[in-house]
């Protein structure tokens, strides 16, 4: 806020109160004006107001105006004021005197307003500046005396002329003491100064005096341990060029210095240290330009530290991922832009400027200034490759059999658990196969152990090469073997690996020329059905090994007898179907289709049926889907299709022309080459086409519909009939109805069983017979078995049948006898 300025005040004296009001009339304007008419009132009233300014009369009554003057300018704090003296009086004498007493000026009577006016003005801005120009001398003084540095000054002879150094503190000599002496002699009565310093400053005033600006640091009490350290300056006065004399400088420096020394301290201890420990360190700005590396730094990275200095970290540290070909960012980066520690990633590799790669460790943190201000970045790493390459190897070893190098008891805990844990959420199943090598011991006490530990490592690799990447093949120790098998789905999986494990052990072993036929007793356990543990896991396929040994050696075994057996049976079924595709065992039977409105026989299904050895005939149900599973489908598929194809020509030239259906697997379906097998095979036995049907399931539509659409139109124009088969069952839609070429609805044996006493089948019978009938599509009922089922059928509008009612299936012969007495 400023300050508003005081204003002037008068004081008028005068024993003509004429003289007062012209006086007044002249000055009012200045400020605010007071009045007295005698000497004594005067002097009493400028002791009141303290005026500025003082229009005083010489000639009055009493004390005259000198007397009045001499008064005032004795006082201390009215010295200052202005007294113009106002007088009739022109002569020289009376204007001398009145200058003598204190006086700045004369007005003479009679007074012109103007002229006092101007003079009162005048004399008011000068006695205002005078007191500016006192306040700011007082000022500097005040500063100059209260700096904490030394200033004196100098004249052209080196005289002193001024100091501030009111208490001697600098060289002993106040600034009263040191007025008037020479530099020389102030310089050399210094004890704090030694003869260097001396010296100095002496040649340093001799420079100045050419004109020279001097600036150069001194120690005083050199020799002492409370030494200062000073910083001079010494700059001449020039007046028209000529050396008129120079301003002395002296500034206490001794913290900065002890500062400095500090820091150096500091420094130097910070260098040795980071140049002797273990780890490379390197600091950047806050733009990740490379500023510092210590030696251990510049023999990881190859970049010297003059080489490294100014570049970015990411050229000096280039850093990957383990595979090496994922670039990270730097960590200092990070560290920068968060301002927080940073942990370097693990498996990080440095590239170093030579192309090796190293596996570093370690981490980055920001460096900040006094105010927290990010400034730039550290890291501090270290080469972990060793120490991981060795991590590694001991946990290999730790790991592994030292022999085959295979999974050890320990490992195979921890994969055998993580197996069971999956299996558990994936509702899988786990196998563990305990091997154990028949009569190893003859063989290590006739060749010897070394020779023995060669065919151990051969048995370990051929196990190996024989076993799914997902498998773990384990050495407990001795000639025993552990495989452990996961995500197994079905039993008949690890039967089947069993018998391939017995069959590596077939092949003769060969060491050194000598050849070992060797078998092996296989145990077999699987979680979760015979065992919910690991400890059970290993425990009962340790007990299957032993059972196998008791069974004679060379053979594999269940823990559980049912599983066991039930593994071995499929196993059997499995091999006994390909035995029986190759020797041609398969039967054809047909079951005939009756239209009940005339009692005619308009066709029959060809139905695929196979005996054991023992005579007795398989399920269907039973052989069938292990063929879908064992990819022997297609081929029976197509021996059916034949079979039954050739059976309608041979009736057609008997006169017993009747249309044949044959049951398409999903998968013989699903063969890119079905469309031209069927074409190949019409050509071939040159068929009339009319005489075939295929049944295919809804399965079939629900999958790859624009291919299933393709194949079955085609079908159509080669004058094939196509039926859904158990239609109801499966992916029932209308939408597949209305999109695919479809002749015939067969309605499943499952609705007509129930359909008289379930009024949910009844009405699924009713919506299949109306929806056929809305789509103009031939109907056929499967598995009629009583009149009543006939007659709710035929009334619903269902004619044509297929059932034991009318007749079972039947081989060929039976058919042809069948079929005449039926035509």
């Amino acid at each position: 806020m400023k300050m508003k300025k005081k204003a002037n005040v008068i004081l008028l004296v005068d024993d003509e109160p004429a003289n007062i009001k012209l006086l007044n009339n002249a000055v009012s304007a200045l400020g605010k004006t007071y009045f007295a008419s005698n000497g004594k009132e005067a002097i009493k009233m400028a002791h009141q107001v303290k005026p500025d300014l003082i229009l005083l009369d010489i000639q009055m009554p009493g004390i005259s105006g000198y007397e009045v003057c001499n008064a005032i300018m004795n006082v201390s704090a009215l010295k200052d004021t202005a007294i113009i003296f106002v007088t009739a009086h022109g002569d020289t004498e009376h204007e001398l005197k009145a200058l003598q007493y204190g006086a700045v000026d004369f007005l003479q009577k009679p007074l012109n307003p103007l002229i006092v006016e101007a003079r009162a003005k005048t004399h008011l801005e000068l006695k205002n500046k005078q007191h500016q120009l006192n306040l700011t001398r007082g000022t500097l003084d005040s500063i100059i005396h209260h700096l904490p540095v030394f200033v004196a000054y100098w004249d052209e002879d080196l005289n002193n002329i001024f100091s501030n150094d009111i208490k001697g503190k600098w060289f002993g000599l106040t600034a009263e003491a040191m007025l008037h002496q020479r530099f020389s002699d102030v310089i050399k009565q210094n004890e704090t100064l030694d003869g260097t310093a001396i010296s100095v400053l002496l040649t340093a005033a001799e420079q100045v005096k050419l004109g020279k600006n001097m600036e150069f640091d001194l120690t005083f009490n050199a020799s002492c341990s409370d030494a200062v350290f000073v910083s001079v300056s010494m700059v001449p006065t020039l007046l028209e060029g000529k050396f008129t004399g120079f301003v002395m400088l002296l500034n206490d420096i001794t913290p900065m210095k002890v500062l400095q020394h500090d820091l150096h301290q500091d420094k130097e201890l910070l260098k040795v240290t980071l140049n002797s420990i273990g780890d490379a360190v390197v600091t950047t700005d806050v733009n990740g330009i490379v500023n510092f590396m210590n030696p251990i730094a510049s023999t990881l990275t190859g970049w010297s530290i003059e080489d490294a200095v100014d570049k970015p970290i990411e050229e000096i540290m280039p850093l990957t991922d383990s595979s090496g070909h994922f670039p990270m960012v730097n960590p200092i980066h990070i560290a920068i832009k968060e301002r927080r520690i940073v942990g370097m990633a693990f498996n990080t590799l440095l590239h170093t400027r030579q192309c090796k790669k190293l596996e570093v460790e370690d981490s980055a943190a920001p460096i900040l200034d006094e105010q927290g201000q990010t400034q730039g970045a550290i890291i501090v790493f270290h080469d972990v490759s060793e120490t991981r390459a060795m991590a590694l190897k001991m946990s290999h070893l730790a790991n592994h059999d030292s022999l085959t190098n295979l999974p050890n008891r320990m490992l195979l805990q921890d994969r055998a658990e993580r197996a069971i844990n999956t299996a558990k959420r994936n509702n899988e199943k786990v196998a563990m196969f305990m091997i154990d090598i028949d009569n190893f011991k003859i063989v290590n006490d006739s060749v010897g152990h070394k020779s023995g530990d060669i065919l151990l490592k051969k048995i370990a690799n051929r196990l190996l090469d024989n076993s799914r990447n997902i498998d773990t093949v384990s050495r407990q120790g001795g000639d025993e073997f552990i495989i452990l098998q996961p995500e197994i789905t079905k039993l008949d999986q690890v039967a089947s690996y069993a018998q391939r494990i017995l069959a590596l052990f077939a092949e003769p072993f060969y060491v050194n020329e000598k050849r070992f036929d060797l078998t092996c007793s296989i145990g077999l356990a699987v979680y979760p059905d015979d065992s919910m543990s690991i400890e059970m896991l290993h425990k009962h396929s340790d007990l299957a090994m032993y059972r196998a040994k008791e069974l004679g050696r060379g053979r594999w075994h269940f823990y559980a007898n049912e599983i066991g057996s039930s593994v071995l049976a499929r196993h059997k079924l499995e091999q006994y179907l390909r035995h029986a595709l190759q020797e041609q065992l398969f039967e054809v039977y047909y079951q005939a289709k009756i239209d009940i409105r005339d009692n005619q026989l308009v066709g029959m299904e060809a139905l695929l049926r196979l005996r054991s050895a023992d005579g007795m005939f398989i399920s269907p149900a039973e052989f069938i889907p292990l063929a879908e599973e064992c990819g022997q489908i297609v081929p029976i598929g197509n021996f059916v299709m034949r079979k039954a194809c050739e059976d309608a020509i041979s009736w057609q030239k008997m006169g017993l022309k009747r249309r044949v259906s044959i049951n398409i697997s999903p998968m013989q379906f699903a063969q890119d080459d079905f469309y031209d097998t069927v074409y190949k095979l019409v050509k071939e036995l040159s068929i009339d086409t009319g005489l075939i049907e295929f049944e295919i399931t809804e399965g079939v539509l629900a999958k790859d519909i624009e291919r299933t659409r393709n194949v079955l139109e085609s079908l159509q124009e080669l004058g094939i009939k196509i039926s859904i088969d158990d239609f109801g069952t499966g992916y029932s839609s209308l939408l597949y109805l209305k999109r695919f070429p479809i002749d015939i609805l067969k309605i499943d044996k499952s609705f007509i069983d129930d359909m008289l006493d379930d009024e949910s089948d009844e009405a699924i019978v009713d919506t299949i017979i109306g929806l056929a009938n809305s789509l103009r599509m031939q109907l056929v009922a499967e598995g009629v078995e009583t009149i009543e089922q006939v007659k709710a059928l035929s009334a619903k509008g269902c004619f044509v049948m297929q059932g034991y009612y009318y007749c079972k299936p039947m081989p060929y012969l039976q058919m042809c006898h069948y079929l005449q007495e039926n035509t």
